[in-house]
């Protein structure tokens, strides 16, 4: 499975919470397990806290088939992933298709959006629950897996989110060596 994945996609949005988006691709990659990063208005994007990122391509031309999973890095980004129609489009065709569909803090909205939390449990920024009205319960954890549906809390979550995801991903055997190396023990 590892040789042949394709890349988890992560959005880029002006605004997103960094660490969301920087920690879960950190654990990703060393797992190695590719990941590509698609920007939503444009290569480059300030996060919430003025840290700049470069994507590798646009959201433009990200295609469900090219990719195994989507990831949403939250934050006041979660608005406008909520509200573009090519975010919502891609969450439903991987969804649809059983690949991985993630996210973190307050972008589960954009998976709300997208129709595809209905009867699942899942985890959000707390300020958004009640948001999320389709979910059968959201869950006060850092982190929650249904299906291929997988959140986060929040930035406090953003590792265990990575982790999380690499579990789902069938990677649960090699992240218990991973959290000892990163001193998570």
């Amino acid at each position: 499975m590892e040789s042949i994945m394709k890349p988890i996609l992560f959005i880029v949005a002006p605004g997103f919470e960094e660490i969301e988006l920087t920690a879960p691709i950190d654990i990703l990659r060393r797992l190695e397990i590719p990941v590509m990063t698609a920007g939503l208005n444009g290569l480059s994007a300030s996060g919430a806290h003025g840290i700049p990122v470069m994507a590798e391509m646009l959201i433009s031309s990200a295609h469900a088939m090219d990719f195994s999973g989507i990831v949403l890095p939250g934050g006041p980004a979660s608005w406008d992933l909520r509200d573009t129609p090519a975010v919502l489009s891609l969450v439903r065709d991987m969804h649809e298709e059983g690949k991985l569909v993630g996210a973190i803090c307050a972008a589960p909205i954009a998976l709300e959006a997208a129709g595809v939390l209905a009867g699942r449990r899942v985890t959000c920024y707390p300020s958004v629950k009640g948001d999320l009205k389709s979910a059968a319960e959201v869950l006060d954890s850092p982190t929650a897996t249904d299906g291929n549906i997988v959140t986060g809390r929040g930035p406090g979550a953003a590792l265990e989110f990575g982790f999380a995801l690499a579990d789902y991903l069938g990677f649960a055997d090699k992240t218990p060596a991973l959290r000892r190396d990163m001193c998570m023990c």
